[in-house]
């Protein structure tokens, strides 16, 4: 918990982190991609200003404008990093005993990033290494989790970890 903050700033702090590693993991994903976006420009050009006037709400990390213009992958590397930073913050309060739901998404969340990776790396035996730690993400909470209580997302993991294996 953050120094003295009530906890429901220190929950909605965490689900700022997890909104800004979906957008790291989505800008992974637009990455890998090689056509433009359809309306012609650049990846580090935002669609239009964010409407919350008012809101102290922090920018992304510079690195993320400069991933989508350089594409390389030095640049994924880096939005990876940061989007593995803020899950691992976010997980940090959403924990898996009391948070059950949300940390199984952060948990996909951080198996999203990792795949954002498998498009820049050419070495087999480094993709390999990339499926088994998404793989041992997952193996955390179907060791954890009552199978009958958490049905959904019990079967979610468990499909997901067998495509990795």
């Amino acid at each position: 918990r953050a120094r003295g903050l009530p906890e429901e700033e220190v929950e909605a702090a965490a689900q700022l982190d997890v909104s800004f590693a979906t957008l790291y993991s989505s800008l992974l994903s637009a990455l890998a991609r090689a056509d433009p976006p359809p309306d012609g420009r650049s990846l580090a050009e935002p669609p239009s200003p964010l409407p919350f006037v008012g809101l102290p709400l922090p920018q992304p990390h510079p690195a993320a404008s400069l991933a989508a213009e350089q594409r390389t992958a030095a640049s994924a590397k880096e939005v990876y990093r940061l989007g593995a930073a803020h899950a691992a913050r976010a997980k940090g309060f959403l924990v898996l005993d009391g948070f059950v739901t949300d940390h199984c998404a952060i948990l996909n969340l951080e198996t999203s990033l990792l795949a954002g990776l498998l498009p820049f790396e050419a070495h087999p035996g480094r993709k390999m290494a990339i499926h088994k730690r998404r793989a041992d993400l997952l193996a955390v909470p179907l060791a954890q989790l009552n199978e009958d209580a958490y049905v959904q997302l019990y079967r979610q993991a468990l499909r997901q970890g067998k495509a990795y294996s």
